[in-house]
C-alpha cells in the first residue's frame, strides 16, 4: 500500500534520488522547498511540492500534515562560507523542527541523515557502535550536524521511532541538476577535476558512495531499521581513497588525460584553509590522527537494510554519462 512520505532537502543530492525512488516505487512524496519555481523537475516526476523554510517550525509541520513518515536530508554542507548561524538554522533548528513534526502528527518514523565527521573511528569499534570524538573539530559543519546527531537519538533514546544515517562522499546524478552541481558538492570537484582546473587536493581518505546507493540505503533504513540505530551508507571498502584518487579515477574512466596530486594538509595550514576551508581541513587533520581498521563487509547497515553500493567506477559511468549529457563534460 502506498505511503506519504515527507522529504526535506527534495532539491539537494540525496533528496532527488530519495523523491525518485519513492515515486518509481509507488509511494506519495511532499517536499519542503523554499522555492518551487526552481524545483519543476521535481514535480515532473510527481513529487508535490509545500513552499516553506526548513528555519520555521509552522512551515514544516504545515508541509509534514498527514505524512506517515518523513527522511530529512536538508543540510548547510561545510564549504569556505562559515556563518555559525547559517549552519545552526539549517543543521539544527531544521532538524528539531522536523522531529517536532513528526512526533506531533504521529508519524511512524523520522529518517534523519546525518555525517561520520565527529565519532571516533579509530576506536577498533564498528562505526555503527563508535563514539563521539573527545574533541570533535570546531567547524560549523561538524558543530551544528553533531548537535542534530545527538538530538535525534536523544529522542529516539525517549522511545521516539528516530534513526540516523551516514553519507560518505555523495557524487552521481541528480534531479535538480544546479543542487547536484552546487559547489559544495564533490560533482563540482569531480567535473572541476576532469576539465583539468583543480591540479591539486587535500590528502585524506574519502568513503565515496553513488548517490543512487545513499538515496535506496536511506528509504531501506526507512522501511527496515530500529530506532535508535546508526547506518553507514558508503561505497565499497576497497573504494576507499583521497580526492586526487577518484579525480584521477574519474580522468581514466572518461578518457581523460590529466592527473592530479595529493597534497599534506601540514605543507601550509595557513594557505591551504584559505584555499579549501575550515571543515576539509578539520577533516584532514582528525584523518590524520587516526588509525581505522578496514570496514568489513559483514556489518550491521549490511545485515540490516541489505546494503550493496556499486562499486566507485559503476558509479562514475553513471556520473560522466549525466555530464556529458548536459554538455558539461
Amino acid at each position: 500500500m502506498a505511503s506519504t512520505i515527507f522529504v526535506t532537502g527534495a532539491t539537494g543530492q540525496t533528496g532527488g534520488n530519495v523523491c525518485e525512488q519513492l515515486i518509481e516505487r509507488g509511494d506519495q512524496v511532499r517536499a519542503l522547498v523554499r522555492n518551487p519555481d526552481e524545483a519543476g523537475v521535481l514535480a515532473g516526476i510527481g513529487v508535490e511540492l509545500v513552499k516553506g523554510d526548513i528555519s520555521d517550525a509552522d512551515d514544516v509541520r504545515n508541509a509534514a500534515k498527514g505524512a506517515e513518515a518523513a527522511i530529512h536530508c536538508a543540510a548547510l554542507l561545510g564549504g569556505a562560507s562559515q556563518d555559525l548561524e547559517d549552519f545552526k538554522a539549517v543543521n539544527m533548528v531544521g532538524t528539531t523542527n522536523v522531529l517536532d513534526a513528526a512526533k506531533a502528527h504521529g508519524m511512524r518514523r523520522v529518517v534523519a541523515l546525518s555525517t561520520a565527521t565527529f565519532l571516533d573511528l579509530g576506536t577498533g569499534l564498528d562505526f555503527e557502535e563508535a563514539p563521539v570524538l573527545k574533541n570533535p573539530p570546531q567547524d560549523p559543519y561538524t558543530v551544528t550536524k553533531l548537535a542534530a546527531f545527538l538530538e535525534a537519538h536523544k529522542r529516539a533514546a525517549a522511545g521516539d521511532d528516530v534513526l540516523t544515517c551516514h553519507p560518505g562522499a555523495i557524487y552521481g546524478p541528480g534531479l535538480v541538476v544546479q543542487r547536484a552541481l552546487h559547489r559544495t558538492s564533490f560533482n563540482r570537484v569531480l567535473l572541476a577535476g576532469m576539465r583539468g582546473k583543480i591540479k591539486r587536493y587535500l590528502a585524506f581518505p574519502v568513503t565515496w558512495v553513488a548517490g543512487a546507493d545513499v538515496a535506496k540505503g536511506s528509504i531501506a533504513a526507512l522501511d527496515d531499521g530500529v530506532a535508535g540505530e546508526r547506518y553507514l551508507l558508503i561505497g565499497r571498502p576497497e573504494d576507499t581513497f583521497s580526492t586526487a584518487g577518484g579525480i584521477n579515477r574519474a580522468c581514466e574512466v572518461a578518457g581523460i588525460d590529466h592527473r592530479v596530486e595529493d597534497l599534506d594538509y601540514r605543507s601550509d595550514p595557513e594557505a591551504l584553509t584559505a584555499e579549501f576551508g575550515p571543515t576539509l581541513m578539520a577533516i584532514a587533520k582528525a584523518m590524520a590522527h587516526s588509525e581505522r581498521k578496514p570496514r568489513s563487509k559483514d556489518n550491521l547497515t549490511t545485515r540490516r537494510l541489505g546494503y550493496a553500493p556499486m562499486s566507485f567506477d559503476d558509479g562514475l559511468r553513471l556520473l560522466i554519462s549525466w555530464l556529458r549529457g548536459l554538455g558539461k563534460l
